[in-house]
């Protein structure tokens, strides 16, 4: 019995410590619809083709993917909602929003430039970069965000209901309102 244990627990460390499937760009076709689109939402951890230009929205709501490529190109929207993403990749270019509501994101790039809405509501994200520049809304409901950053600009509204704002920087800019 304690061989069958051995070997069990053997094949068990096997499985769990397997790397994560990398995808090919040829791969990804499955995933992809005429527009440019590919979602791959409630997918295990795999591993994305690097560089990747996605011609439409890149859609890895709910997957277990914790890393994206090193120099990844969104020409729609990104929609990392509820994902196990920590980091974004530094060579980042989005056209569209950024979502990464619910998800395990731990810091975003100094300098980030989203050209559409920006939500990271409901993250355990405990502040924002410096120099930060979102074209649409920025969502911060419900996260761990104290202060906004020095040098923020938001073309759209800010939103940041049930959270304990601390500091808001004299040197940012706000095109809309800021909402409670």
């Amino acid at each position: 019995m304690n061989i069958l244990k051995q070997r069990l627990c053997l094949i068990y460390l096997l499985i769990m410590t397997q790397p994560a499937l990398a995808l090919t760009p040829t791969h990804l076709l499955n995933y992809q619809d005429s527009y440019g689109n590919i979602s791959l939402k409630y997918s295990g951890n795999i591993r994305l083709p690097d560089p990747l230009v996605v011609d439409g929205n890149l859609n890895l709501e709910n997957s277990r993917i914790n890393m994206l490529p090193l120099s990844l190109t969104v020409k729609g929207n990104l929609n990392l909602a509820y994902s196990d993403i920590e980091y974004l990749p530094l060579a980042l270019k989005v056209d569209g929003y950024i979502n990464l509501a619910y998800s395990k994101i731990k810091q975003l790039n100094f300098g980030l430039q989203v050209h559409g809405d920006l939500s990271v509501a409901h993250t355990k994200l405990k502040k924002l970069p410096d120099n930060l520049y979102v074209k649409g809304d920025l969502l911060l409901q419900n996260s761990q965000i104290r202060t906004l950053p020095n040098k923020l600009v938001v073309d759209g509204n800010i939103y940041i209901g049930n959270m304990a704002l601390t500091t808001i920087p004299n040197d940012i800019t706000i095109g809309g309102s800021l909402y409670r």
